[in-house]
């Protein structure tokens, strides 16, 4: 293992598990609609700060532009349940955008994000029967091509993730989002809870 994805899974590790254990879609009751107020908050967390992210200055082995559709999994999904293009742009947005201004901290918020593919497998094997007769797309991620694009990743992360500052803060960005979706998750959760029927479309 690199010292950089060491560094980064060491600085990660409570948050993600924390943030995984207080994820209404990984309990063990969660069904279509919990996935729809799930896709819901990701996308209203992602749609803020996602352009800027993919079209910084990358080395040409991460292959930015194969990663920067993921909006559109999630507005495929939508769309399947009945959100309009109005109901997705009217969805609420995070105003807690992740610091993108360097080269090492955007590794480190595509790090969360990239890594969460590796999470739509478990996510789609769990959420096989509620989903049934549906094939979602943020679920299948990068299909057969999950595995090859995190490697890749890794590598590029491996080569120019390297000095001490840039490992720091990379570490400091991967942590900084990975708190952000925490606090939005929670946030929207509550929302929900106090006005349930205004906060989502048709499900």
């Amino acid at each position: 293992m690199s010292v950089s994805l060491a560094a980064l899974r060491q600085a990660t590790a409570a948050l993600h598990a924390d943030l995984e254990t207080h994820l209404d879609i990984a309990a063990a009751d969660a069904d279509r609609a919990t996935y729809l107020h799930y896709l819901e908050d990701l996308y209203g967390w992602m749609a803020p700060f996602d352009a800027d992210l993919w079209s910084g200055a990358w080395p040409a082995g991460v292959d930015a532009p194969a990663r920067a559709g993921k909006l559109a999994w999630i507005e495929a999904d939508l769309a399947h349940a009945a959100f309009s293009p109005a109901d997705i742009a009217a969805l609420p947005r995070c105003a807690d955008r992740p610091d993108l201004s360097s080269a090492a901290r955007r590794f480190g918020v595509a790090y969360v994000i990239e890594g969460a593919q590796l999470g739509t497998k478990v996510l789609q094997h769990r959420l096989r029967g509620p989903l049934a007769g549906w094939e979602p797309r943020w679920l299948e991620g990068y299909g057969s091509s999950n595995g090859p694009h995190w490697r890749g990743f890794l590598h590029a992360l491996d080569e120019h993730v390297v000095t001490r500052q840039e490992i720091d803060d990379a570490c400091a960005a991967a942590a900084d989002t990975f708190a952000s979706l925490a606090r939005w998750f929670a946030g929207r959760r509550a929302a929900r809870a106090l006005a349930p029927a205004l906060v989502s479309p048709v499900l």
